[in-house]
């Protein structure tokens, strides 16, 4: 399947399932936002995004706070 064009949104993508799953979407052609409260890890994340040819943005959130994310 190919997501080329569409943009994935990645709650808890520094690592674990999250970041799993933001590498398969970037594999298939996605751009991701990639969300999680460790920016640090985020941007390790992001950069392996970026190296399949991808965008990445990183999203500095806690998203069980909605003033977090709104």
């Amino acid at each position: 399947m190919s997501l080329n064009g569409r943009i994935a949104v990645v709650t808890g993508a520094a690592q674990g399932n999250g970041r799993a799953c933001a590498l398969v979407l970037a594999e298939a052609g996605a751009d991701v936002a990639l969300a999680d409260l460790n920016t640090e890890r985020l941007g390790a994340v992001a950069k392996e995004v970026e190296a399949m040819g991808r965008k990445a943005i990183v999203l500095n959130l806690d998203v069980s706070n909605t003033e977090s994310v709104c």
